[in-house]
């Protein structure tokens, strides 16, 4: 398809959303530039999984976000007509460990990728990858994008001041700069540290006879989980438009961890019954008795949502947004994906 940019900058590129990016865009015949913390290397992986890591149309660099110095001179550098801002610090458990470290990550980071574009390259369209945890503990369900934002933990505050940036830069000088609110998008490239990834793995090396069981804490949290190429198809599009906004991007389905983990379990023929209440709630595998879930009470956040999920009408509408991946499907290409990677070795 035509686009409106043909150079686009990825910040975050050897993530999950980063790597999917790139290659939807590198096959639609953009170039890419992709950055990637100082301290890490330039490729990883995921670019390694998905054939990126030698195209001839993507070009990795070194970027530290907090500096607005290095910032100006890399937009001067590549000259980007889109920008797509995935980077930062991306675990909420994380955040209440570190909370400046994530406002600093997420927030202020923003803000200088923001203002450099504002400087050096204000015709381009910024694309900011926002959280659903911007809501909090919403009183409505499901979520758009006229919720009340009420973020609660330090995470979601540092992605609330990312996003309320997009509106004050479009309103104060006239910017095209879009705040994507995702809802928990998953996906073979997921991070370990992510619960979902988690389970992913853990249920393949049980089937693999490597683990005996998954340590998981809060099964009840109901979550939107959607298949993570499907909405950086989403933001691929948002950049297209002549003018920023924001977009909610979900499946408009919630899901409990307890679900997640027995779709998982499922898509290697290995049925789970739960038994026990809160912290003594285990996961029985069926056939053979064996308990293959526990709770580990330190895996507790101390602020969790019940219930985060999204209305993404707006996107359907206007970006063409139609997920269709289901929570069985996803959890069947992760266990399927973790199980190569098991079997031969790889990375991941």
């Amino acid at each position: 398809m035509s686009r409106r940019y043909a150079r686009a900058l990825i910040t975050g590129i050897n993530g999950q959303d980063g790597a999917w990016l790139a290659a939807r865009l590198l096959g639609e015949g953009i170039e890419v530039f992709g950055t990637h913390r100082p301290t890490s290397p330039a490729g990883n992986w995921r670019l390694q999984e998905l054939g990126l890591a030698n195209h001839a149309n993507l070009h990795l660099h070194a970027l530290d976000a907090g500096n607005i110095g290095a910032c100006r001179d890399l937009l001067a550098d590549v000259e980007p007509q889109a920008i797509f801002h995935l980077a930062g610090q991306s675990r909420v458990a994380d955040s209440f460990r570190d909370p400046l470290g994530s406002v600093q990550a997420n927030g202020i980071a923003t803000l200088n990728l923001l203002e450099a574009m504002r400087r050096q390259t204000p015709d381009a369209h910024f694309v900011l990858a926002a959280s659903a945890e911007i809501f909090g503990s919403p009183e409505v369900a499901p979520q758009d994008e006229g919720t009340p934002l009420r973020a609660a933990s330090p995470y979601g505050l540092s992605k609330l001041l990312a996003h309320a940036a997009m509106g004050s830069w479009r309103a104060s000088f006239g910017l095209a700069a879009s705040s994507a609110v995702l809802f928990n998008h998953e996906s073979e490239l997921r991070d370990e540290a992510f619960v979902t990834r988690k389970i992913s793995l853990g249920v393949a090396r049980i089937l693999l006879g490597k683990q005996q069981e998954l340590a998981l804490g809060n099964l009840d949290a109901r979550r939107d989980f959607g298949y993570a190429p499907e909405y950086m198809a989403a933001l691929a599009n948002m950049a297209d438009r002549e003018s920023g906004d924001d977009y909610v991007l979900a499946t408009g389905h919630a899901a409990s961890v307890r679900e997640f983990a027995s779709a998982a379990f499922a898509a290697i023929d290995m049925p789970i019954e739960w038994q026990g209440h809160a912290a003594a709630e285990i996961g029985r595998e069926v056939k053979s008795g064996e308990v293959r879930v526990r709770i580990d009470t330190r895996l507790l956040r101390p602020v969790d949502a019940p219930l985060l999920v999204g209305n993404a009408g707006k996107a359907r509408k206007q970006l063409g947004f139609d997920p269709q991946i289901d929570l069985h499907e996803l959890t069947r290409r992760m266990v399927e994906a973790d199980l190569q990677r098991e079997r031969n070795g790889r990375p991941g």
